[in-house]
């Protein structure tokens, strides 16, 4: 649980910044739901969602490299200091994990219909899972130095297992269990909201209203602190003393084969 603590409050050394990250996961979330409303869509990403989440992701490795180096003490960085090869390097290293885990997909939909079980592709799926958090690491190393060198390897991902495992998945469940206990505030809130009829005062389009906007707000702000930055944070410990020394030692390795 101190890993979480630690986390939040670096994360908070810096309140004035997260007026601004209000401000962003206001436009975010009202932007986001318009755009589904005018196109009928649901329950899936449109361009306000992309372009949103690489402009935070953008930031979230900047604050990583900062935290990392120790730049003016690891705080949340003002948006001048991103440095913009960040958010070109962030779509590539996207675009290439991006694909091996398409690839696993299509392998465990392939391996389903050659062999006609579900054990296989379950397994690979469960597979993907659980070493997908691990992934983490690829975009922390690549904060540290903003270096894309070695970090499109797909074994560096199994390499990472076996000395970060623990630690790793310790800070996971922690994080989603502090997720889920928010998110169960959350839906109360709501449930509220809809029995005192809060929740359909101040009609903005369709069935969004004003408390949705507030309420969307709120959850991409959590989503915004908690996953792009808490949680990445609390794992930079764990990449320096387990995950450093593999990625320079797979780097080696290949240079010299």
């Amino acid at each position: 649980m101190a890993g979480i603590i630690e986390s939040y409050k670096k994360i908070y050394e810096n309140k004035k910044i997260h007026i601004w990250l209000v401000i962003i996961a206001f436009i975010w979330g009202i932007t986001s739901t318009l755009i589904d409303i005018k196109t009928g869509s649901q329950y899936k990403q449109n361009i306000a969602d992309l372009i949103f989440e690489i402009l935070v992701g953008t930031y979230s490795l900047q604050f990583l490299h900062n935290a990392i180096n120790n730049i003016d003490n690891g705080i949340l960085p003002d948006f001048k200091q991103i440095k913009p090869k960040i958010i070109w390097d962030m779509i590539k290293l996207n675009i290439v994990w991006g694909i091996y885990a398409v690839l696993c997909l299509i392998f465990a939909v392939l391996s389903y219909m050659m062999l006609h079980t579900k054990i296989l592709p379950v397994i690979i799926i469960a597979a993907l899972f659980f070493i997908s958090a691990f992934v983490y690491y690829i975009y922390i190393a690549y904060a540290e130095n903003l270096n894309t060198k070695g970090l499109y390897n797909i074994k560096l991902i199994f390499l990472f297992v076996k000395p970060a495992v623990k630690k790793t998945y310790k800070n996971l469940i922690l994080f989603i269990l502090f997720s889920i206990l928010i998110a169960v505030i959350y839906i109360l809130i709501y449930a509220g909201a809809e029995l005192t009829g809060i929740n359909i005062i101040g009609r903005i389009s369709g069935d969004f209203y004003i408390l949705d906007a507030l309420m969307y707000t709120v959850a991409v702000y959590f989503i915004m602190v908690t996953w792009y930055f808490a949680f990445p944070y609390s794992l930079i410990n764990t990449y320096l003393e387990k995950i450093k020394p593999v990625i320079g030692k797979a780097v080696n390795n290949d240079e010299n084969a």
